[in-house]
């Protein structure tokens, strides 16, 4: 997976927001993870999360979604849907983007470091 991560302030406000930004297509449903609320231990709520549900069963998965994505984490991956794009009307009959457990966790840990750096 090929991704950078931005840092973006809303001159109004002040606020920075934390972002993804996917550098292959298939891949674009992680750029819902922008937001400004990010910190370091909301990501790694989302590690232990993974890491604890990749030998559960599809009923007793990991869930987490904010108001543009959600995604499920159990022992066959992580798949995610793109709410924002069901909003607009776009209907697909399978997930937005589906990963292995390695490579999600992964993205997070990096996601969290530059978090780390950037609050």
């Amino acid at each position: 997976m090929k991704y950078k991560f931005y840092k973006d302030i809303i001159e109004t406000t002040g606020t920075i927001i934390l972002g993804v930004m996917p550098e292959e297509e298939k891949i674009n449903v992680l750029f819902r993870f922008g937001d400004s609320g990010w910190t370091p231990q909301k990501i790694q709520t989302l590690i232990e999360g993974v890491e604890h549900s990749k030998n559960k069963e599809s009923d007793v998965s990991f869930d987490w979604q904010n108001e543009d994505v959600f995604f499920r984490s159990n022992k066959y991956g992580v798949f995610f849907v793109d709410l924002m794009k069901q909003r607009a009307g776009e209907k697909s009959k399978k997930q937005d983007l589906d990963l292995n457990h390695d490579e999600f966790i992964k993205f997070l840990q990096d996601f969290k470091k530059f978090v780390e750096e950037n609050s």
